[in-house]
């Protein structure tokens, strides 16, 4: 299933809804762009953020986790090229189970990935990784409804139960010990364009290469739900950045 993960993959560059744009925004509440930060990057993907976050931090040093070997050696191999192994660095690990050497960071990254494991237990684990005063800034999918459909709820009680409004997630910072920033919700393009329209094009491909037997990969059928699920009810959810420093 891996392999045909990666091919659903193949080409992009954001392997969750996003943009540069959006990632630059969350960014921008992080007050010490021009200081020796120390920022780790949480199920990093392809590196799309980290190698945004070296130019946006330009004295950081940036370390990406993810638990694909192929995400990380993608990363090293392009921070080689581009002159910055001394700043970025990739390291193969599960985000629920970092071994960083008890290293603290300034800032905790996570577009698109805290799911994993659940927006609380990821506050919870993460924030013996944080220095006092430090940042967490992360993205999370919400109701973006208060009466979401049936439908919307029989699919994401099965995707990922820990779904809720902004209104509760904000509450779950606070009770996790968190200080609360500030929070905003991504446009529907960072799912559109930023995503599912490259994700479907890789879909569609497949779908000509396996056809429609017994052998087509499951992936094939789970993205061609999930899309076409968006498009039918994206105005009941999303995902928003929520913004928190850890209480000193």
């Amino acid at each position: 299933m891996e392999k045909h993960f990666e091919e659903a993959f193949d080409g992009m560059v954001r392997l969750s809804p996003g943009s540069d744009a959006t990632s630059s925004k969350a960014m921008d509440f992080y007050p010490e762009k021009d200081g020796e930060t120390e920022i780790l990057d949480i199920g990093c993907g392809k590196g799309a953020d980290t190698f945004l976050m070296a130019k946006m931090f330009p004295k950081a040093k940036i370390t990406s986790v993810d638990i694909s070997q192929s995400n990380i050696r993608f990363i090293n191999e392009r921070a080689g090229e581009e002159g910055l192994s001394q700043r970025v660095s990739g390291k193969c690990m599960s985000m629920d189970k970092m071994s960083l050497g008890g290293k603290a960071f300034d800032l905790l990254w996570a577009q698109g990935s805290i799911y994993a494991i659940g927006f609380r237990e990821g506050l919870r684990q993460w924030k013996k990784h944080l220095k006092s005063g430090g940042y967490i800034i992360c993205s999370e999918v919400v109701w973006l409804v208060e009466e979401p459909s049936e439908e919307s709820l029989e699919f994401w009680a099965d995707e990922y139960p820990g779904i809720d409004t902004i209104e509760k997630k904000i509450e779950q910072i606070k009770e996790e010990g968190y200080d609360f920033v500030d929070f905003f919700t991504v446009p529907e393009s960072d799912w559109d364009q930023g995503f599912y329209r490259p994700l479907k094009r890789n879909i569609d491909r497949m779908r000509r290469k396996y056809g429609w037997g017994l052998d087509t990969p499951e992936t094939v059928q789970i993205f061609e739900r999930e899309i076409a699920f968006y498009f039918k009810h994206n105005e009941e959810y999303g995902y928003a950045f929520f913004i928190m420093k850890k209480a000193d």
